[in-house]
């Protein structure tokens, strides 16, 4: 055996959700090596412990069995005496789908490096490989090159930032300036009209080369699809991306436009993450949370681009787009968390907040990927304001071509010099102010009229409960509740079951919502809720209307304005009318 650590994974029992793994340990690094699990993946902050999955693992040298003695949780050390290559063996257990998880079954065999392969620190920087040995012809879709029949990764990154897909699939094959890209689709039921895919996700992928002016810096590129009845999301890598969506996403227009959205978004990470990378995740540790003040750049910018590239693509019409703008930044001014918790800190404790919120969470801090977008558009109103016709463009262009592929990663002073230098001072200031300390949106209609836009208030009668509530199994939940407004004050909390308003029964959300619009500001309701076993009635004194906002064309928009709004999004502001 080479220097190379190799994988051969075994799905003969994946009906029971079931994956063998053996590592083959290079002789040079076996001797007292600490065999690791990782307890995260890379583009998802939290801590997962993939190692609770492991069944048993043991593992044998040329002589026979060696020790693997468990040191803490998730890693084991071999013996010191060691005599040939050590191969490590353990089982997995895999029925958790999700973009971050593994989860085989009779059907496909989704696997994500991070929750799969052990490996050995020392050896980081050799090459690894993978096979699958025993599974004849079936195919198998991966997300990294192939060369006699294994899977071959530069190191341990490498390895880390793929996964695999194994099984008969549909999938589409396009080019997009000369790189070949595939889409495969492992989800249930009908397999969605793939031409048509191609040819949206080409128009896509072209707008996002037109933001760097380059083309798909990945040699191939994959997306790894797969169908759920609930529930999806997606995870970026080097050279592909793996996508969960509703089984039936595809034949809904509104729910694939959300979808052309999340490819968008993976595939922006292209160079906004995977390559143009936070210094602090350019070489992390696996085993231990790794804190970048930089998320609402790297998830922030993309969440962003992801809904304007669509738009570019002429895959959104602008309306849906200055929309979806709007309501990001109606979600962002309304939380009280954003007045408590400054966006930079909330990049840096994705780790215990984002991915684990509570009900609470909207009162105590902010969402680093739709406040971070909200911060990228105002960023980007101020560039165009300030006479840099791309806008935002202009800096990720040049942050690309300075730190693209770059080992050393940038951190947040590279970012805002960057800011400076294409846009001037000012702008780099005020930005560094609004990531640096807990504040809310400013677009207001001075800088809305840059691209020939302006607020249009939309009264409401329906006065203000302050909760968020959603429908749940034939109940009423209360999400959340808003600090200091009237449910916050009346005693209720995230968690609580809807029953009733003044004694009568309350079914659905939108019923409540028609029930609330027959009361005026200043009344006093009684909210039945049950919480827990016990059922409480609460007075609710409800407040004024919160009035919505809407984009509009601004009448008076110059011929520059309106120059200005169809070089940002690619469409006539008249298409708004």
């Amino acid at each position: 055996m080479s220097d190379r650590v190799h994988y051969d994974v075994d799905l003969t029992d994946r009906v029971q959700h079931l994956v063998h793994v053996t590592m083959t340990v290079p002789q040079r690094f076996a001797p007292d090596a600490r065999i690791e699990m990782a307890t995260w993946t890379p583009g998802s902050y939290v801590l997962r412990h993939y190692a609770r999955h492991v069944q048993w693992i043991s593992a044998t040298d040329d002589r026979g069995p060696v020790a693997c003695v468990p040191e803490g949780l998730g890693a084991w050390r071999l013996a010191t005496d060691i005599e040939g290559d050590v191969r490590v063996e353990l089982e997995l257990y895999a029925n958790e789908l999700s973009v971050r998880t593994n989860h085989v079954d009779d059907h496909h065999a989704l696997l994500v490096a991070a929750a799969t392969f052990p490996f050995v620190a020392e050896a980081r920087d050799v090459e690894h490989t993978v096979a699958f040995p025993g599974i004849d012809d079936t195919p198998v879709h991966a997300l990294l090159p192939v060369v006699d029949g294994s899977w071959r990764a530069r190191d341990l990154d490498h390895l880390i930032d793929s996964a695999f897909e194994v099984g008969d699939f549909p999938s589409v094959t396009f080019d997009v300036a000369g790189v070949a890209h595939t889409f495969v689709w492992s989800g249930h039921g009908r397999s969605p009209d793939l031409d048509r895919l191609a040819d949206d996700v080409t128009a896509i992928a072209e707008a996002s080369c037109r933001v760097f002016d380059t083309a798909p810096p990945a040699a191939s590129y994959t997306f790894l699809c797969t169908g759920w009845d609930q529930g999806g999301g997606g995870l970026e890598h080097r050279d592909g991306a793996v996508l969960q969506v509703p089984v039936h996403a595809f034949g809904d227009d509104d729910r694939y436009a959300r979808v052309l959205a999340l490819i968008a978004h993976e595939y922006f990470h292209q160079w906004n993450v995977t390559r143009m990378t936070p210094a602090a995740l350019t070489r992390p540790d696996y085993t231990h949370a790794t804190l970048s003040a930089s998320l609402w750049v790297a998830e922030g910018w993309t969440a962003y681009y992801d809904e304007l590239l669509v738009t570019r693509a002429a895959r959104w019409n602008a309306r849906r787009f200055v929309d979806h703008l709007a309501e990001a930044v109606a979600t962002v001014d309304a939380a009280p968390g954003t007045l408590r918790h400054a966006l930079r800190d909330a990049s840096n404790e994705a780790w215990i907040k984002h991915y684990l919120p509570t009900e609470n969470a909207v009162n105590a801090t902010t969402d680093y990927y739709q406040h971070g977008a909200v911060v990228a558009f105002e960023l980007d109103l101020r560039l165009r304001a300030a006479g840099i016709e791309s806008g935002l463009d202009a800096v990720a262009r040049a942050l690309w071509q300075r730190f693209g592929d770059d080992s050393n990663g940038y951190d947040e002073a590279d970012v805002l010099a960057m800011i400076a230098a294409v846009g001037g001072d000012d702008i780099a200031e005020r930005i560094d102010a609004r990531v640096g300390r807990p504040s809310g949106p400013e677009i207001d209609n001075r800088l809305l009229s840059t691209v020939g836009l302006q607020w249009q208030t939309r009264p409401s009668s329906t006065p203000d409960l302050g909760a968020q509530v959603r429908d749940e199994g034939g109940r009423v939940v209360v999400a959340s509740v808003f600090r200091d407004r009237p449910a916050w004050r009346a005693g209720m909390t995230g968690g609580d079951e809807m029953l009733a308003l003044d004694g009568t029964t309350v079914i659905t959300a939108k019923e409540l919502d028609a029930a609330l619009a027959t009361y005026n500001a200043g009344d006093t309701i009684a909210v039945t809720v049950r919480r827990g076993p016990r059922v409480r009635t609460l007075d609710v004194a409800l407040a004024a209307p919160r009035p919505a906002r809407r984009l509009v064309p601004d009448p008076d928009a110059s011929l520059q304005a309106t120059a200005q709004f169809t070089a940002w999004t690619g469409h006539d502001l008249a298409s708004l009318d």
